[in-house]
């Protein structure tokens, strides 16, 4: 009796999880017409993997990791959505992915789109004579750098899901660091990173794996080799239901040098006064300005021009680069990852600005962090972990 009361209860708590996504989904349908409807299209093609999965509440349309495409594309016009998919990808999506949704599947050979680009006709004759698309094609008005801004405001249940995809990274990061061992290789290291990532269903797309001397000459460290003396740096960005975090952690063995130890509480200064700068409202060139200024009060001017220091994160790595000339500003339930760096020091975690202020998404509290005072403010900033 009690496995039988179990299984209904999963099954009834899918149909909860089900019913939301469609919510969503339709939700955001509405969303994405309203933006047609102001900018004049009658159609629009969505064939990235970001915006597959946020249009869809956490669908995906990976087979191809490394690629910006997924392997269908969505059609919205102003009455109808259409699944574009190819003979061999088509009940996979309608079972797994679109189920219960209102979309309408639009098939086609798989050679037919090798051979004569027929999804890109059939966009064209469905789509009306204003299409616009989130990847350059012919015949169609590229809109992806504004199609962006409606995937900064996350909906309760992306914060739902994004909170678990960050204790999930983060978990798998801080359990890797805590046991690396000197002698062991960058190769070996970025392999339990990646290990720890798929065992919990995160898809690592940064895997930044450092030691010793590659953290104080690069900024982004490629394994090559080098085998873990003292000092480590793992940096990820990993990915679940579309939505991605970044973080970084670093760790020591034996006392921390003082010159890293003085580059470090630099990096923790500016990363606080970016994030202490997070309110509905602010300008990201303003925030920008001020944190980047106090590289040179501690002696480090130009450090800033050496690196990117962060921005936007949700469905991309970074959904838009922080700089000087930033026409963002920051809203309610935005997610942020910044990223100061100096030689040997850096800081990363990923933000969440809500109505309360902020929550630190990729916080586990079983890490190591400090507070650091910012215009009034007390920011919890990571620490390098000393063994």
């Amino acid at each position: 009796m009690s496995r039988i009361l179990k299984l209904i209860g999963f099954l009834l708590f899918i149909g909860v999880i089900m019913a939301s996504r469609v919510d969503e989904y339709n939700y955001k349908v509405k969303k994405v017409r309203d933006f047609m409807r102001r900018h004049g299209f009658t159609g629009l093609l969505l064939s990235t993997q970001r915006n597959f999965a946020w249009l869809t509440g956490g669908g995906t349309s990976t087979v191809v990791i490394a690629s910006e495409q997924g392997t269908v594309s969505l059609l919205v016009t102003l009455r109808k959505v259409y699944l574009l998919a190819p003979n061999d990808e088509v009940r996979r999506f309608m079972d797994e992915e679109l189920k219960g949704f209102e979309v309408e599947p639009v098939v086609f050979k798989w050679y037919e789109d090798i051979n004569r680009d027929v999804k890109l006709q059939l966009a064209h004759k469905l789509g009306g004579p204003h299409l616009a698309s989130d990847v350059t094609i012919p015949d169609a008005i590229h809109i992806e750098d504004r199609f962006r801004t409606l995937r900064y405001e996350l909906t309760q249940d992306e914060v739902k899901r994004y909170r678990k995809v960050a204790r999930l990274a983060s978990e798998a990061v801080e359990k890797v660091a805590r046991e690396i061992k000197p002698g062991m290789s960058e190769e070996e290291i970025r392999a339990l990173t990646a290990f720890e990532l798929y065992k919990r269903g995160l898809v690592p797309t940064v895997l930044l794996i450092g030691v010793d001397d590659g953290i104080l000459k690069y900024r982004h460290v490629i394994p090559r080799g080098r085998v873990l003396k003292r000092y480590a740096q793992i940096n990820v960005c990993a990915k679940k239901y579309g939505l991605v975090v970044a973080l970084t952690r670093l760790v020591h063995f034996g006392p921390l040098p003082e010159a890293i130890k003085k580059r470090q509480r630099v990096a923790e200064k500016v990363y606080a006064a970016f994030v202490s700068g997070l309110k509905p409202g602010a300008k990201i060139s303003r925030i920008f300005k001020e944190a980047t200024g106090i590289y040179g009060k501690y002696g480090f001017p130009e450090e800033w021009e050496n690196h990117h220091q962060g921005g936007g994160i949700g469905y991309s790595e970074r959904e838009f680069i922080a700089t000087s000339e930033s026409k963002e500003i920051v809203h309610v339930n935005q997610a942020f990852a910044f990223n100061p760096t100096l030689e040997g020091a850096k800081v990363e975690d990923t933000v969440l600005v809500t109505e309360n202020g902020i929550e630190i998404l990729t916080y586990t509290g079983k890490w190591p962090y400090k507070e650091v005072s910012y215009n009034g403010k007390k920011i919890k900033v990571p620490e390098i972990l000393v063994k």
